[in-house]
């Protein structure tokens, strides 16, 4: 019964994202969240920004009664609290992408959502530092510290995901493989949430890829925050890795591109005297665009990103 109820949400989701997708343009336009072709933005039509949409529409709506249906009760509150952080993310995404609001108002709205995720839910918060390759434990020492710690690390890594955003299915195909990952060591509690998210980000990468609609920033800061819900979730999940389901050097891994690539261009930018938040087409992707083209550049971009832990994952079911 359980699988078939969660079969029943896939399709469900699966099936109103489609809807939503097909009606991209005029739903959009509604609510004025269209990307309007310029200077910096090069492509060659005004285009709707959907993903912070579909999320709120379709995402958050299927999952609140899933997981009623399908997990305990004592799981509750923290996947409840997990859909209110990808709510609360994706609605200041949709009004950065309407309103284009400052970067220093967006900064205090992250730190706060995520500074309430991690005081009330510890599932949500990195008070230890385990590491497997060395053995290494670093603790944060006081739960003000951990929040503080924690809120930086998702702030940063919603920053680097909307950064890596500039080309059509690099952040889709992205969070598809960091999902996958994350889901086969993630906790049973959070294998309908992951599952719920695939199939919108399944729909989102057929039309994105054709570039009928994009993520936005709606769409970008929804699914970066799930992901950073989960992964750290996860983390703080038991297992056989430093006695947790992943051990601290594989969540850095599994990021390592994307937030790699967003610290050297913040560090460019600061050096030139330019602002963090300032646009360019200096990003990694920019780069494998011009040397390799594409698509050969997307998929070279996925494989950097993905490809090493997924043989760690694999190295380790054959040790």
């Amino acid at each position: 019964m359980t699988i078939l109820t969660l079969a029943f949400a896939i399709a469900g989701s699966i099936l109103a994202s489609c809807f939503l997708c097909r009606s991209a343009f005029r739903i959009a336009s509604k609510f004025a969240l269209l990307d309007i072709p310029n200077r910096r933005k090069n492509h060659l039509h005004v285009t709707p920004l959907m993903g912070g949409i579909v999320l709120l529409a379709v995402f958050v709506p299927v999952s609140l009664p899933s997981i009623v249906s399908l997990a305990a009760p004592i799981h509750h509150s923290k996947l409840f609290i997990c859909v209110a952080v990808v709510f609360s993310m994706t609605f200041i995404g949709i009004l950065d992408d309407r309103h284009s609001l400052s970067p220093r108002v967006r900064l205090w709205l992250s730190f706060a959502v995520f500074g309430c995720a991690a005081y009330f839910e510890p599932i949500f918060n990195v008070r230890v530092l385990d590491f497997e390759h060395p053995h290494l434990t670093f603790g944060l020492g006081t739960r003000g510290l951990a929040i503080a710690f924690t809120i930086f690390c998702c702030v940063g890594l919603v920053n680097a995901v909307n950064m890596a955003d500039g080309k059509n299915g690099l952040v889709i195909g992205l969070c598809i493989g960091w999902l996958v990952l994350l889901m086969l060591r993630a906790p049973l509690e959070f294998i309908p949430i992951i599952s719920l998210l695939l199939a919108v980000l399944g729909v989102l990468l057929s039309f994105n890829l054709r570039g009928k609609l994009f993520l936005g920033d709606g769409g970008a800061y929804g699914l970066a925050s799930a992901i950073a819900m989960i992964a750290i979730a996860v983390y703080n999940s038991p297992g056989a890795h430093a006695t947790r389901a992943m051990a601290a050097e594989e969540l850095v891994l599994l990021f390592a591109v994307p937030v790699l690539d967003s610290c050297r261009l913040t560090f460019k930018r600061v050096r030139k005297g330019l602002s963090p938040m300032a646009a360019d087409r200096d990003h990694l992707h920019h780069h494998m665009q011009e040397r390799f083209g594409w698509p050969t550049g997307l998929l070279l971009y996925w494989t950097l990103a993905i490809l090493p832990n997924f043989l760690v994952y694999v190295s380790e079911i054959y040790a």
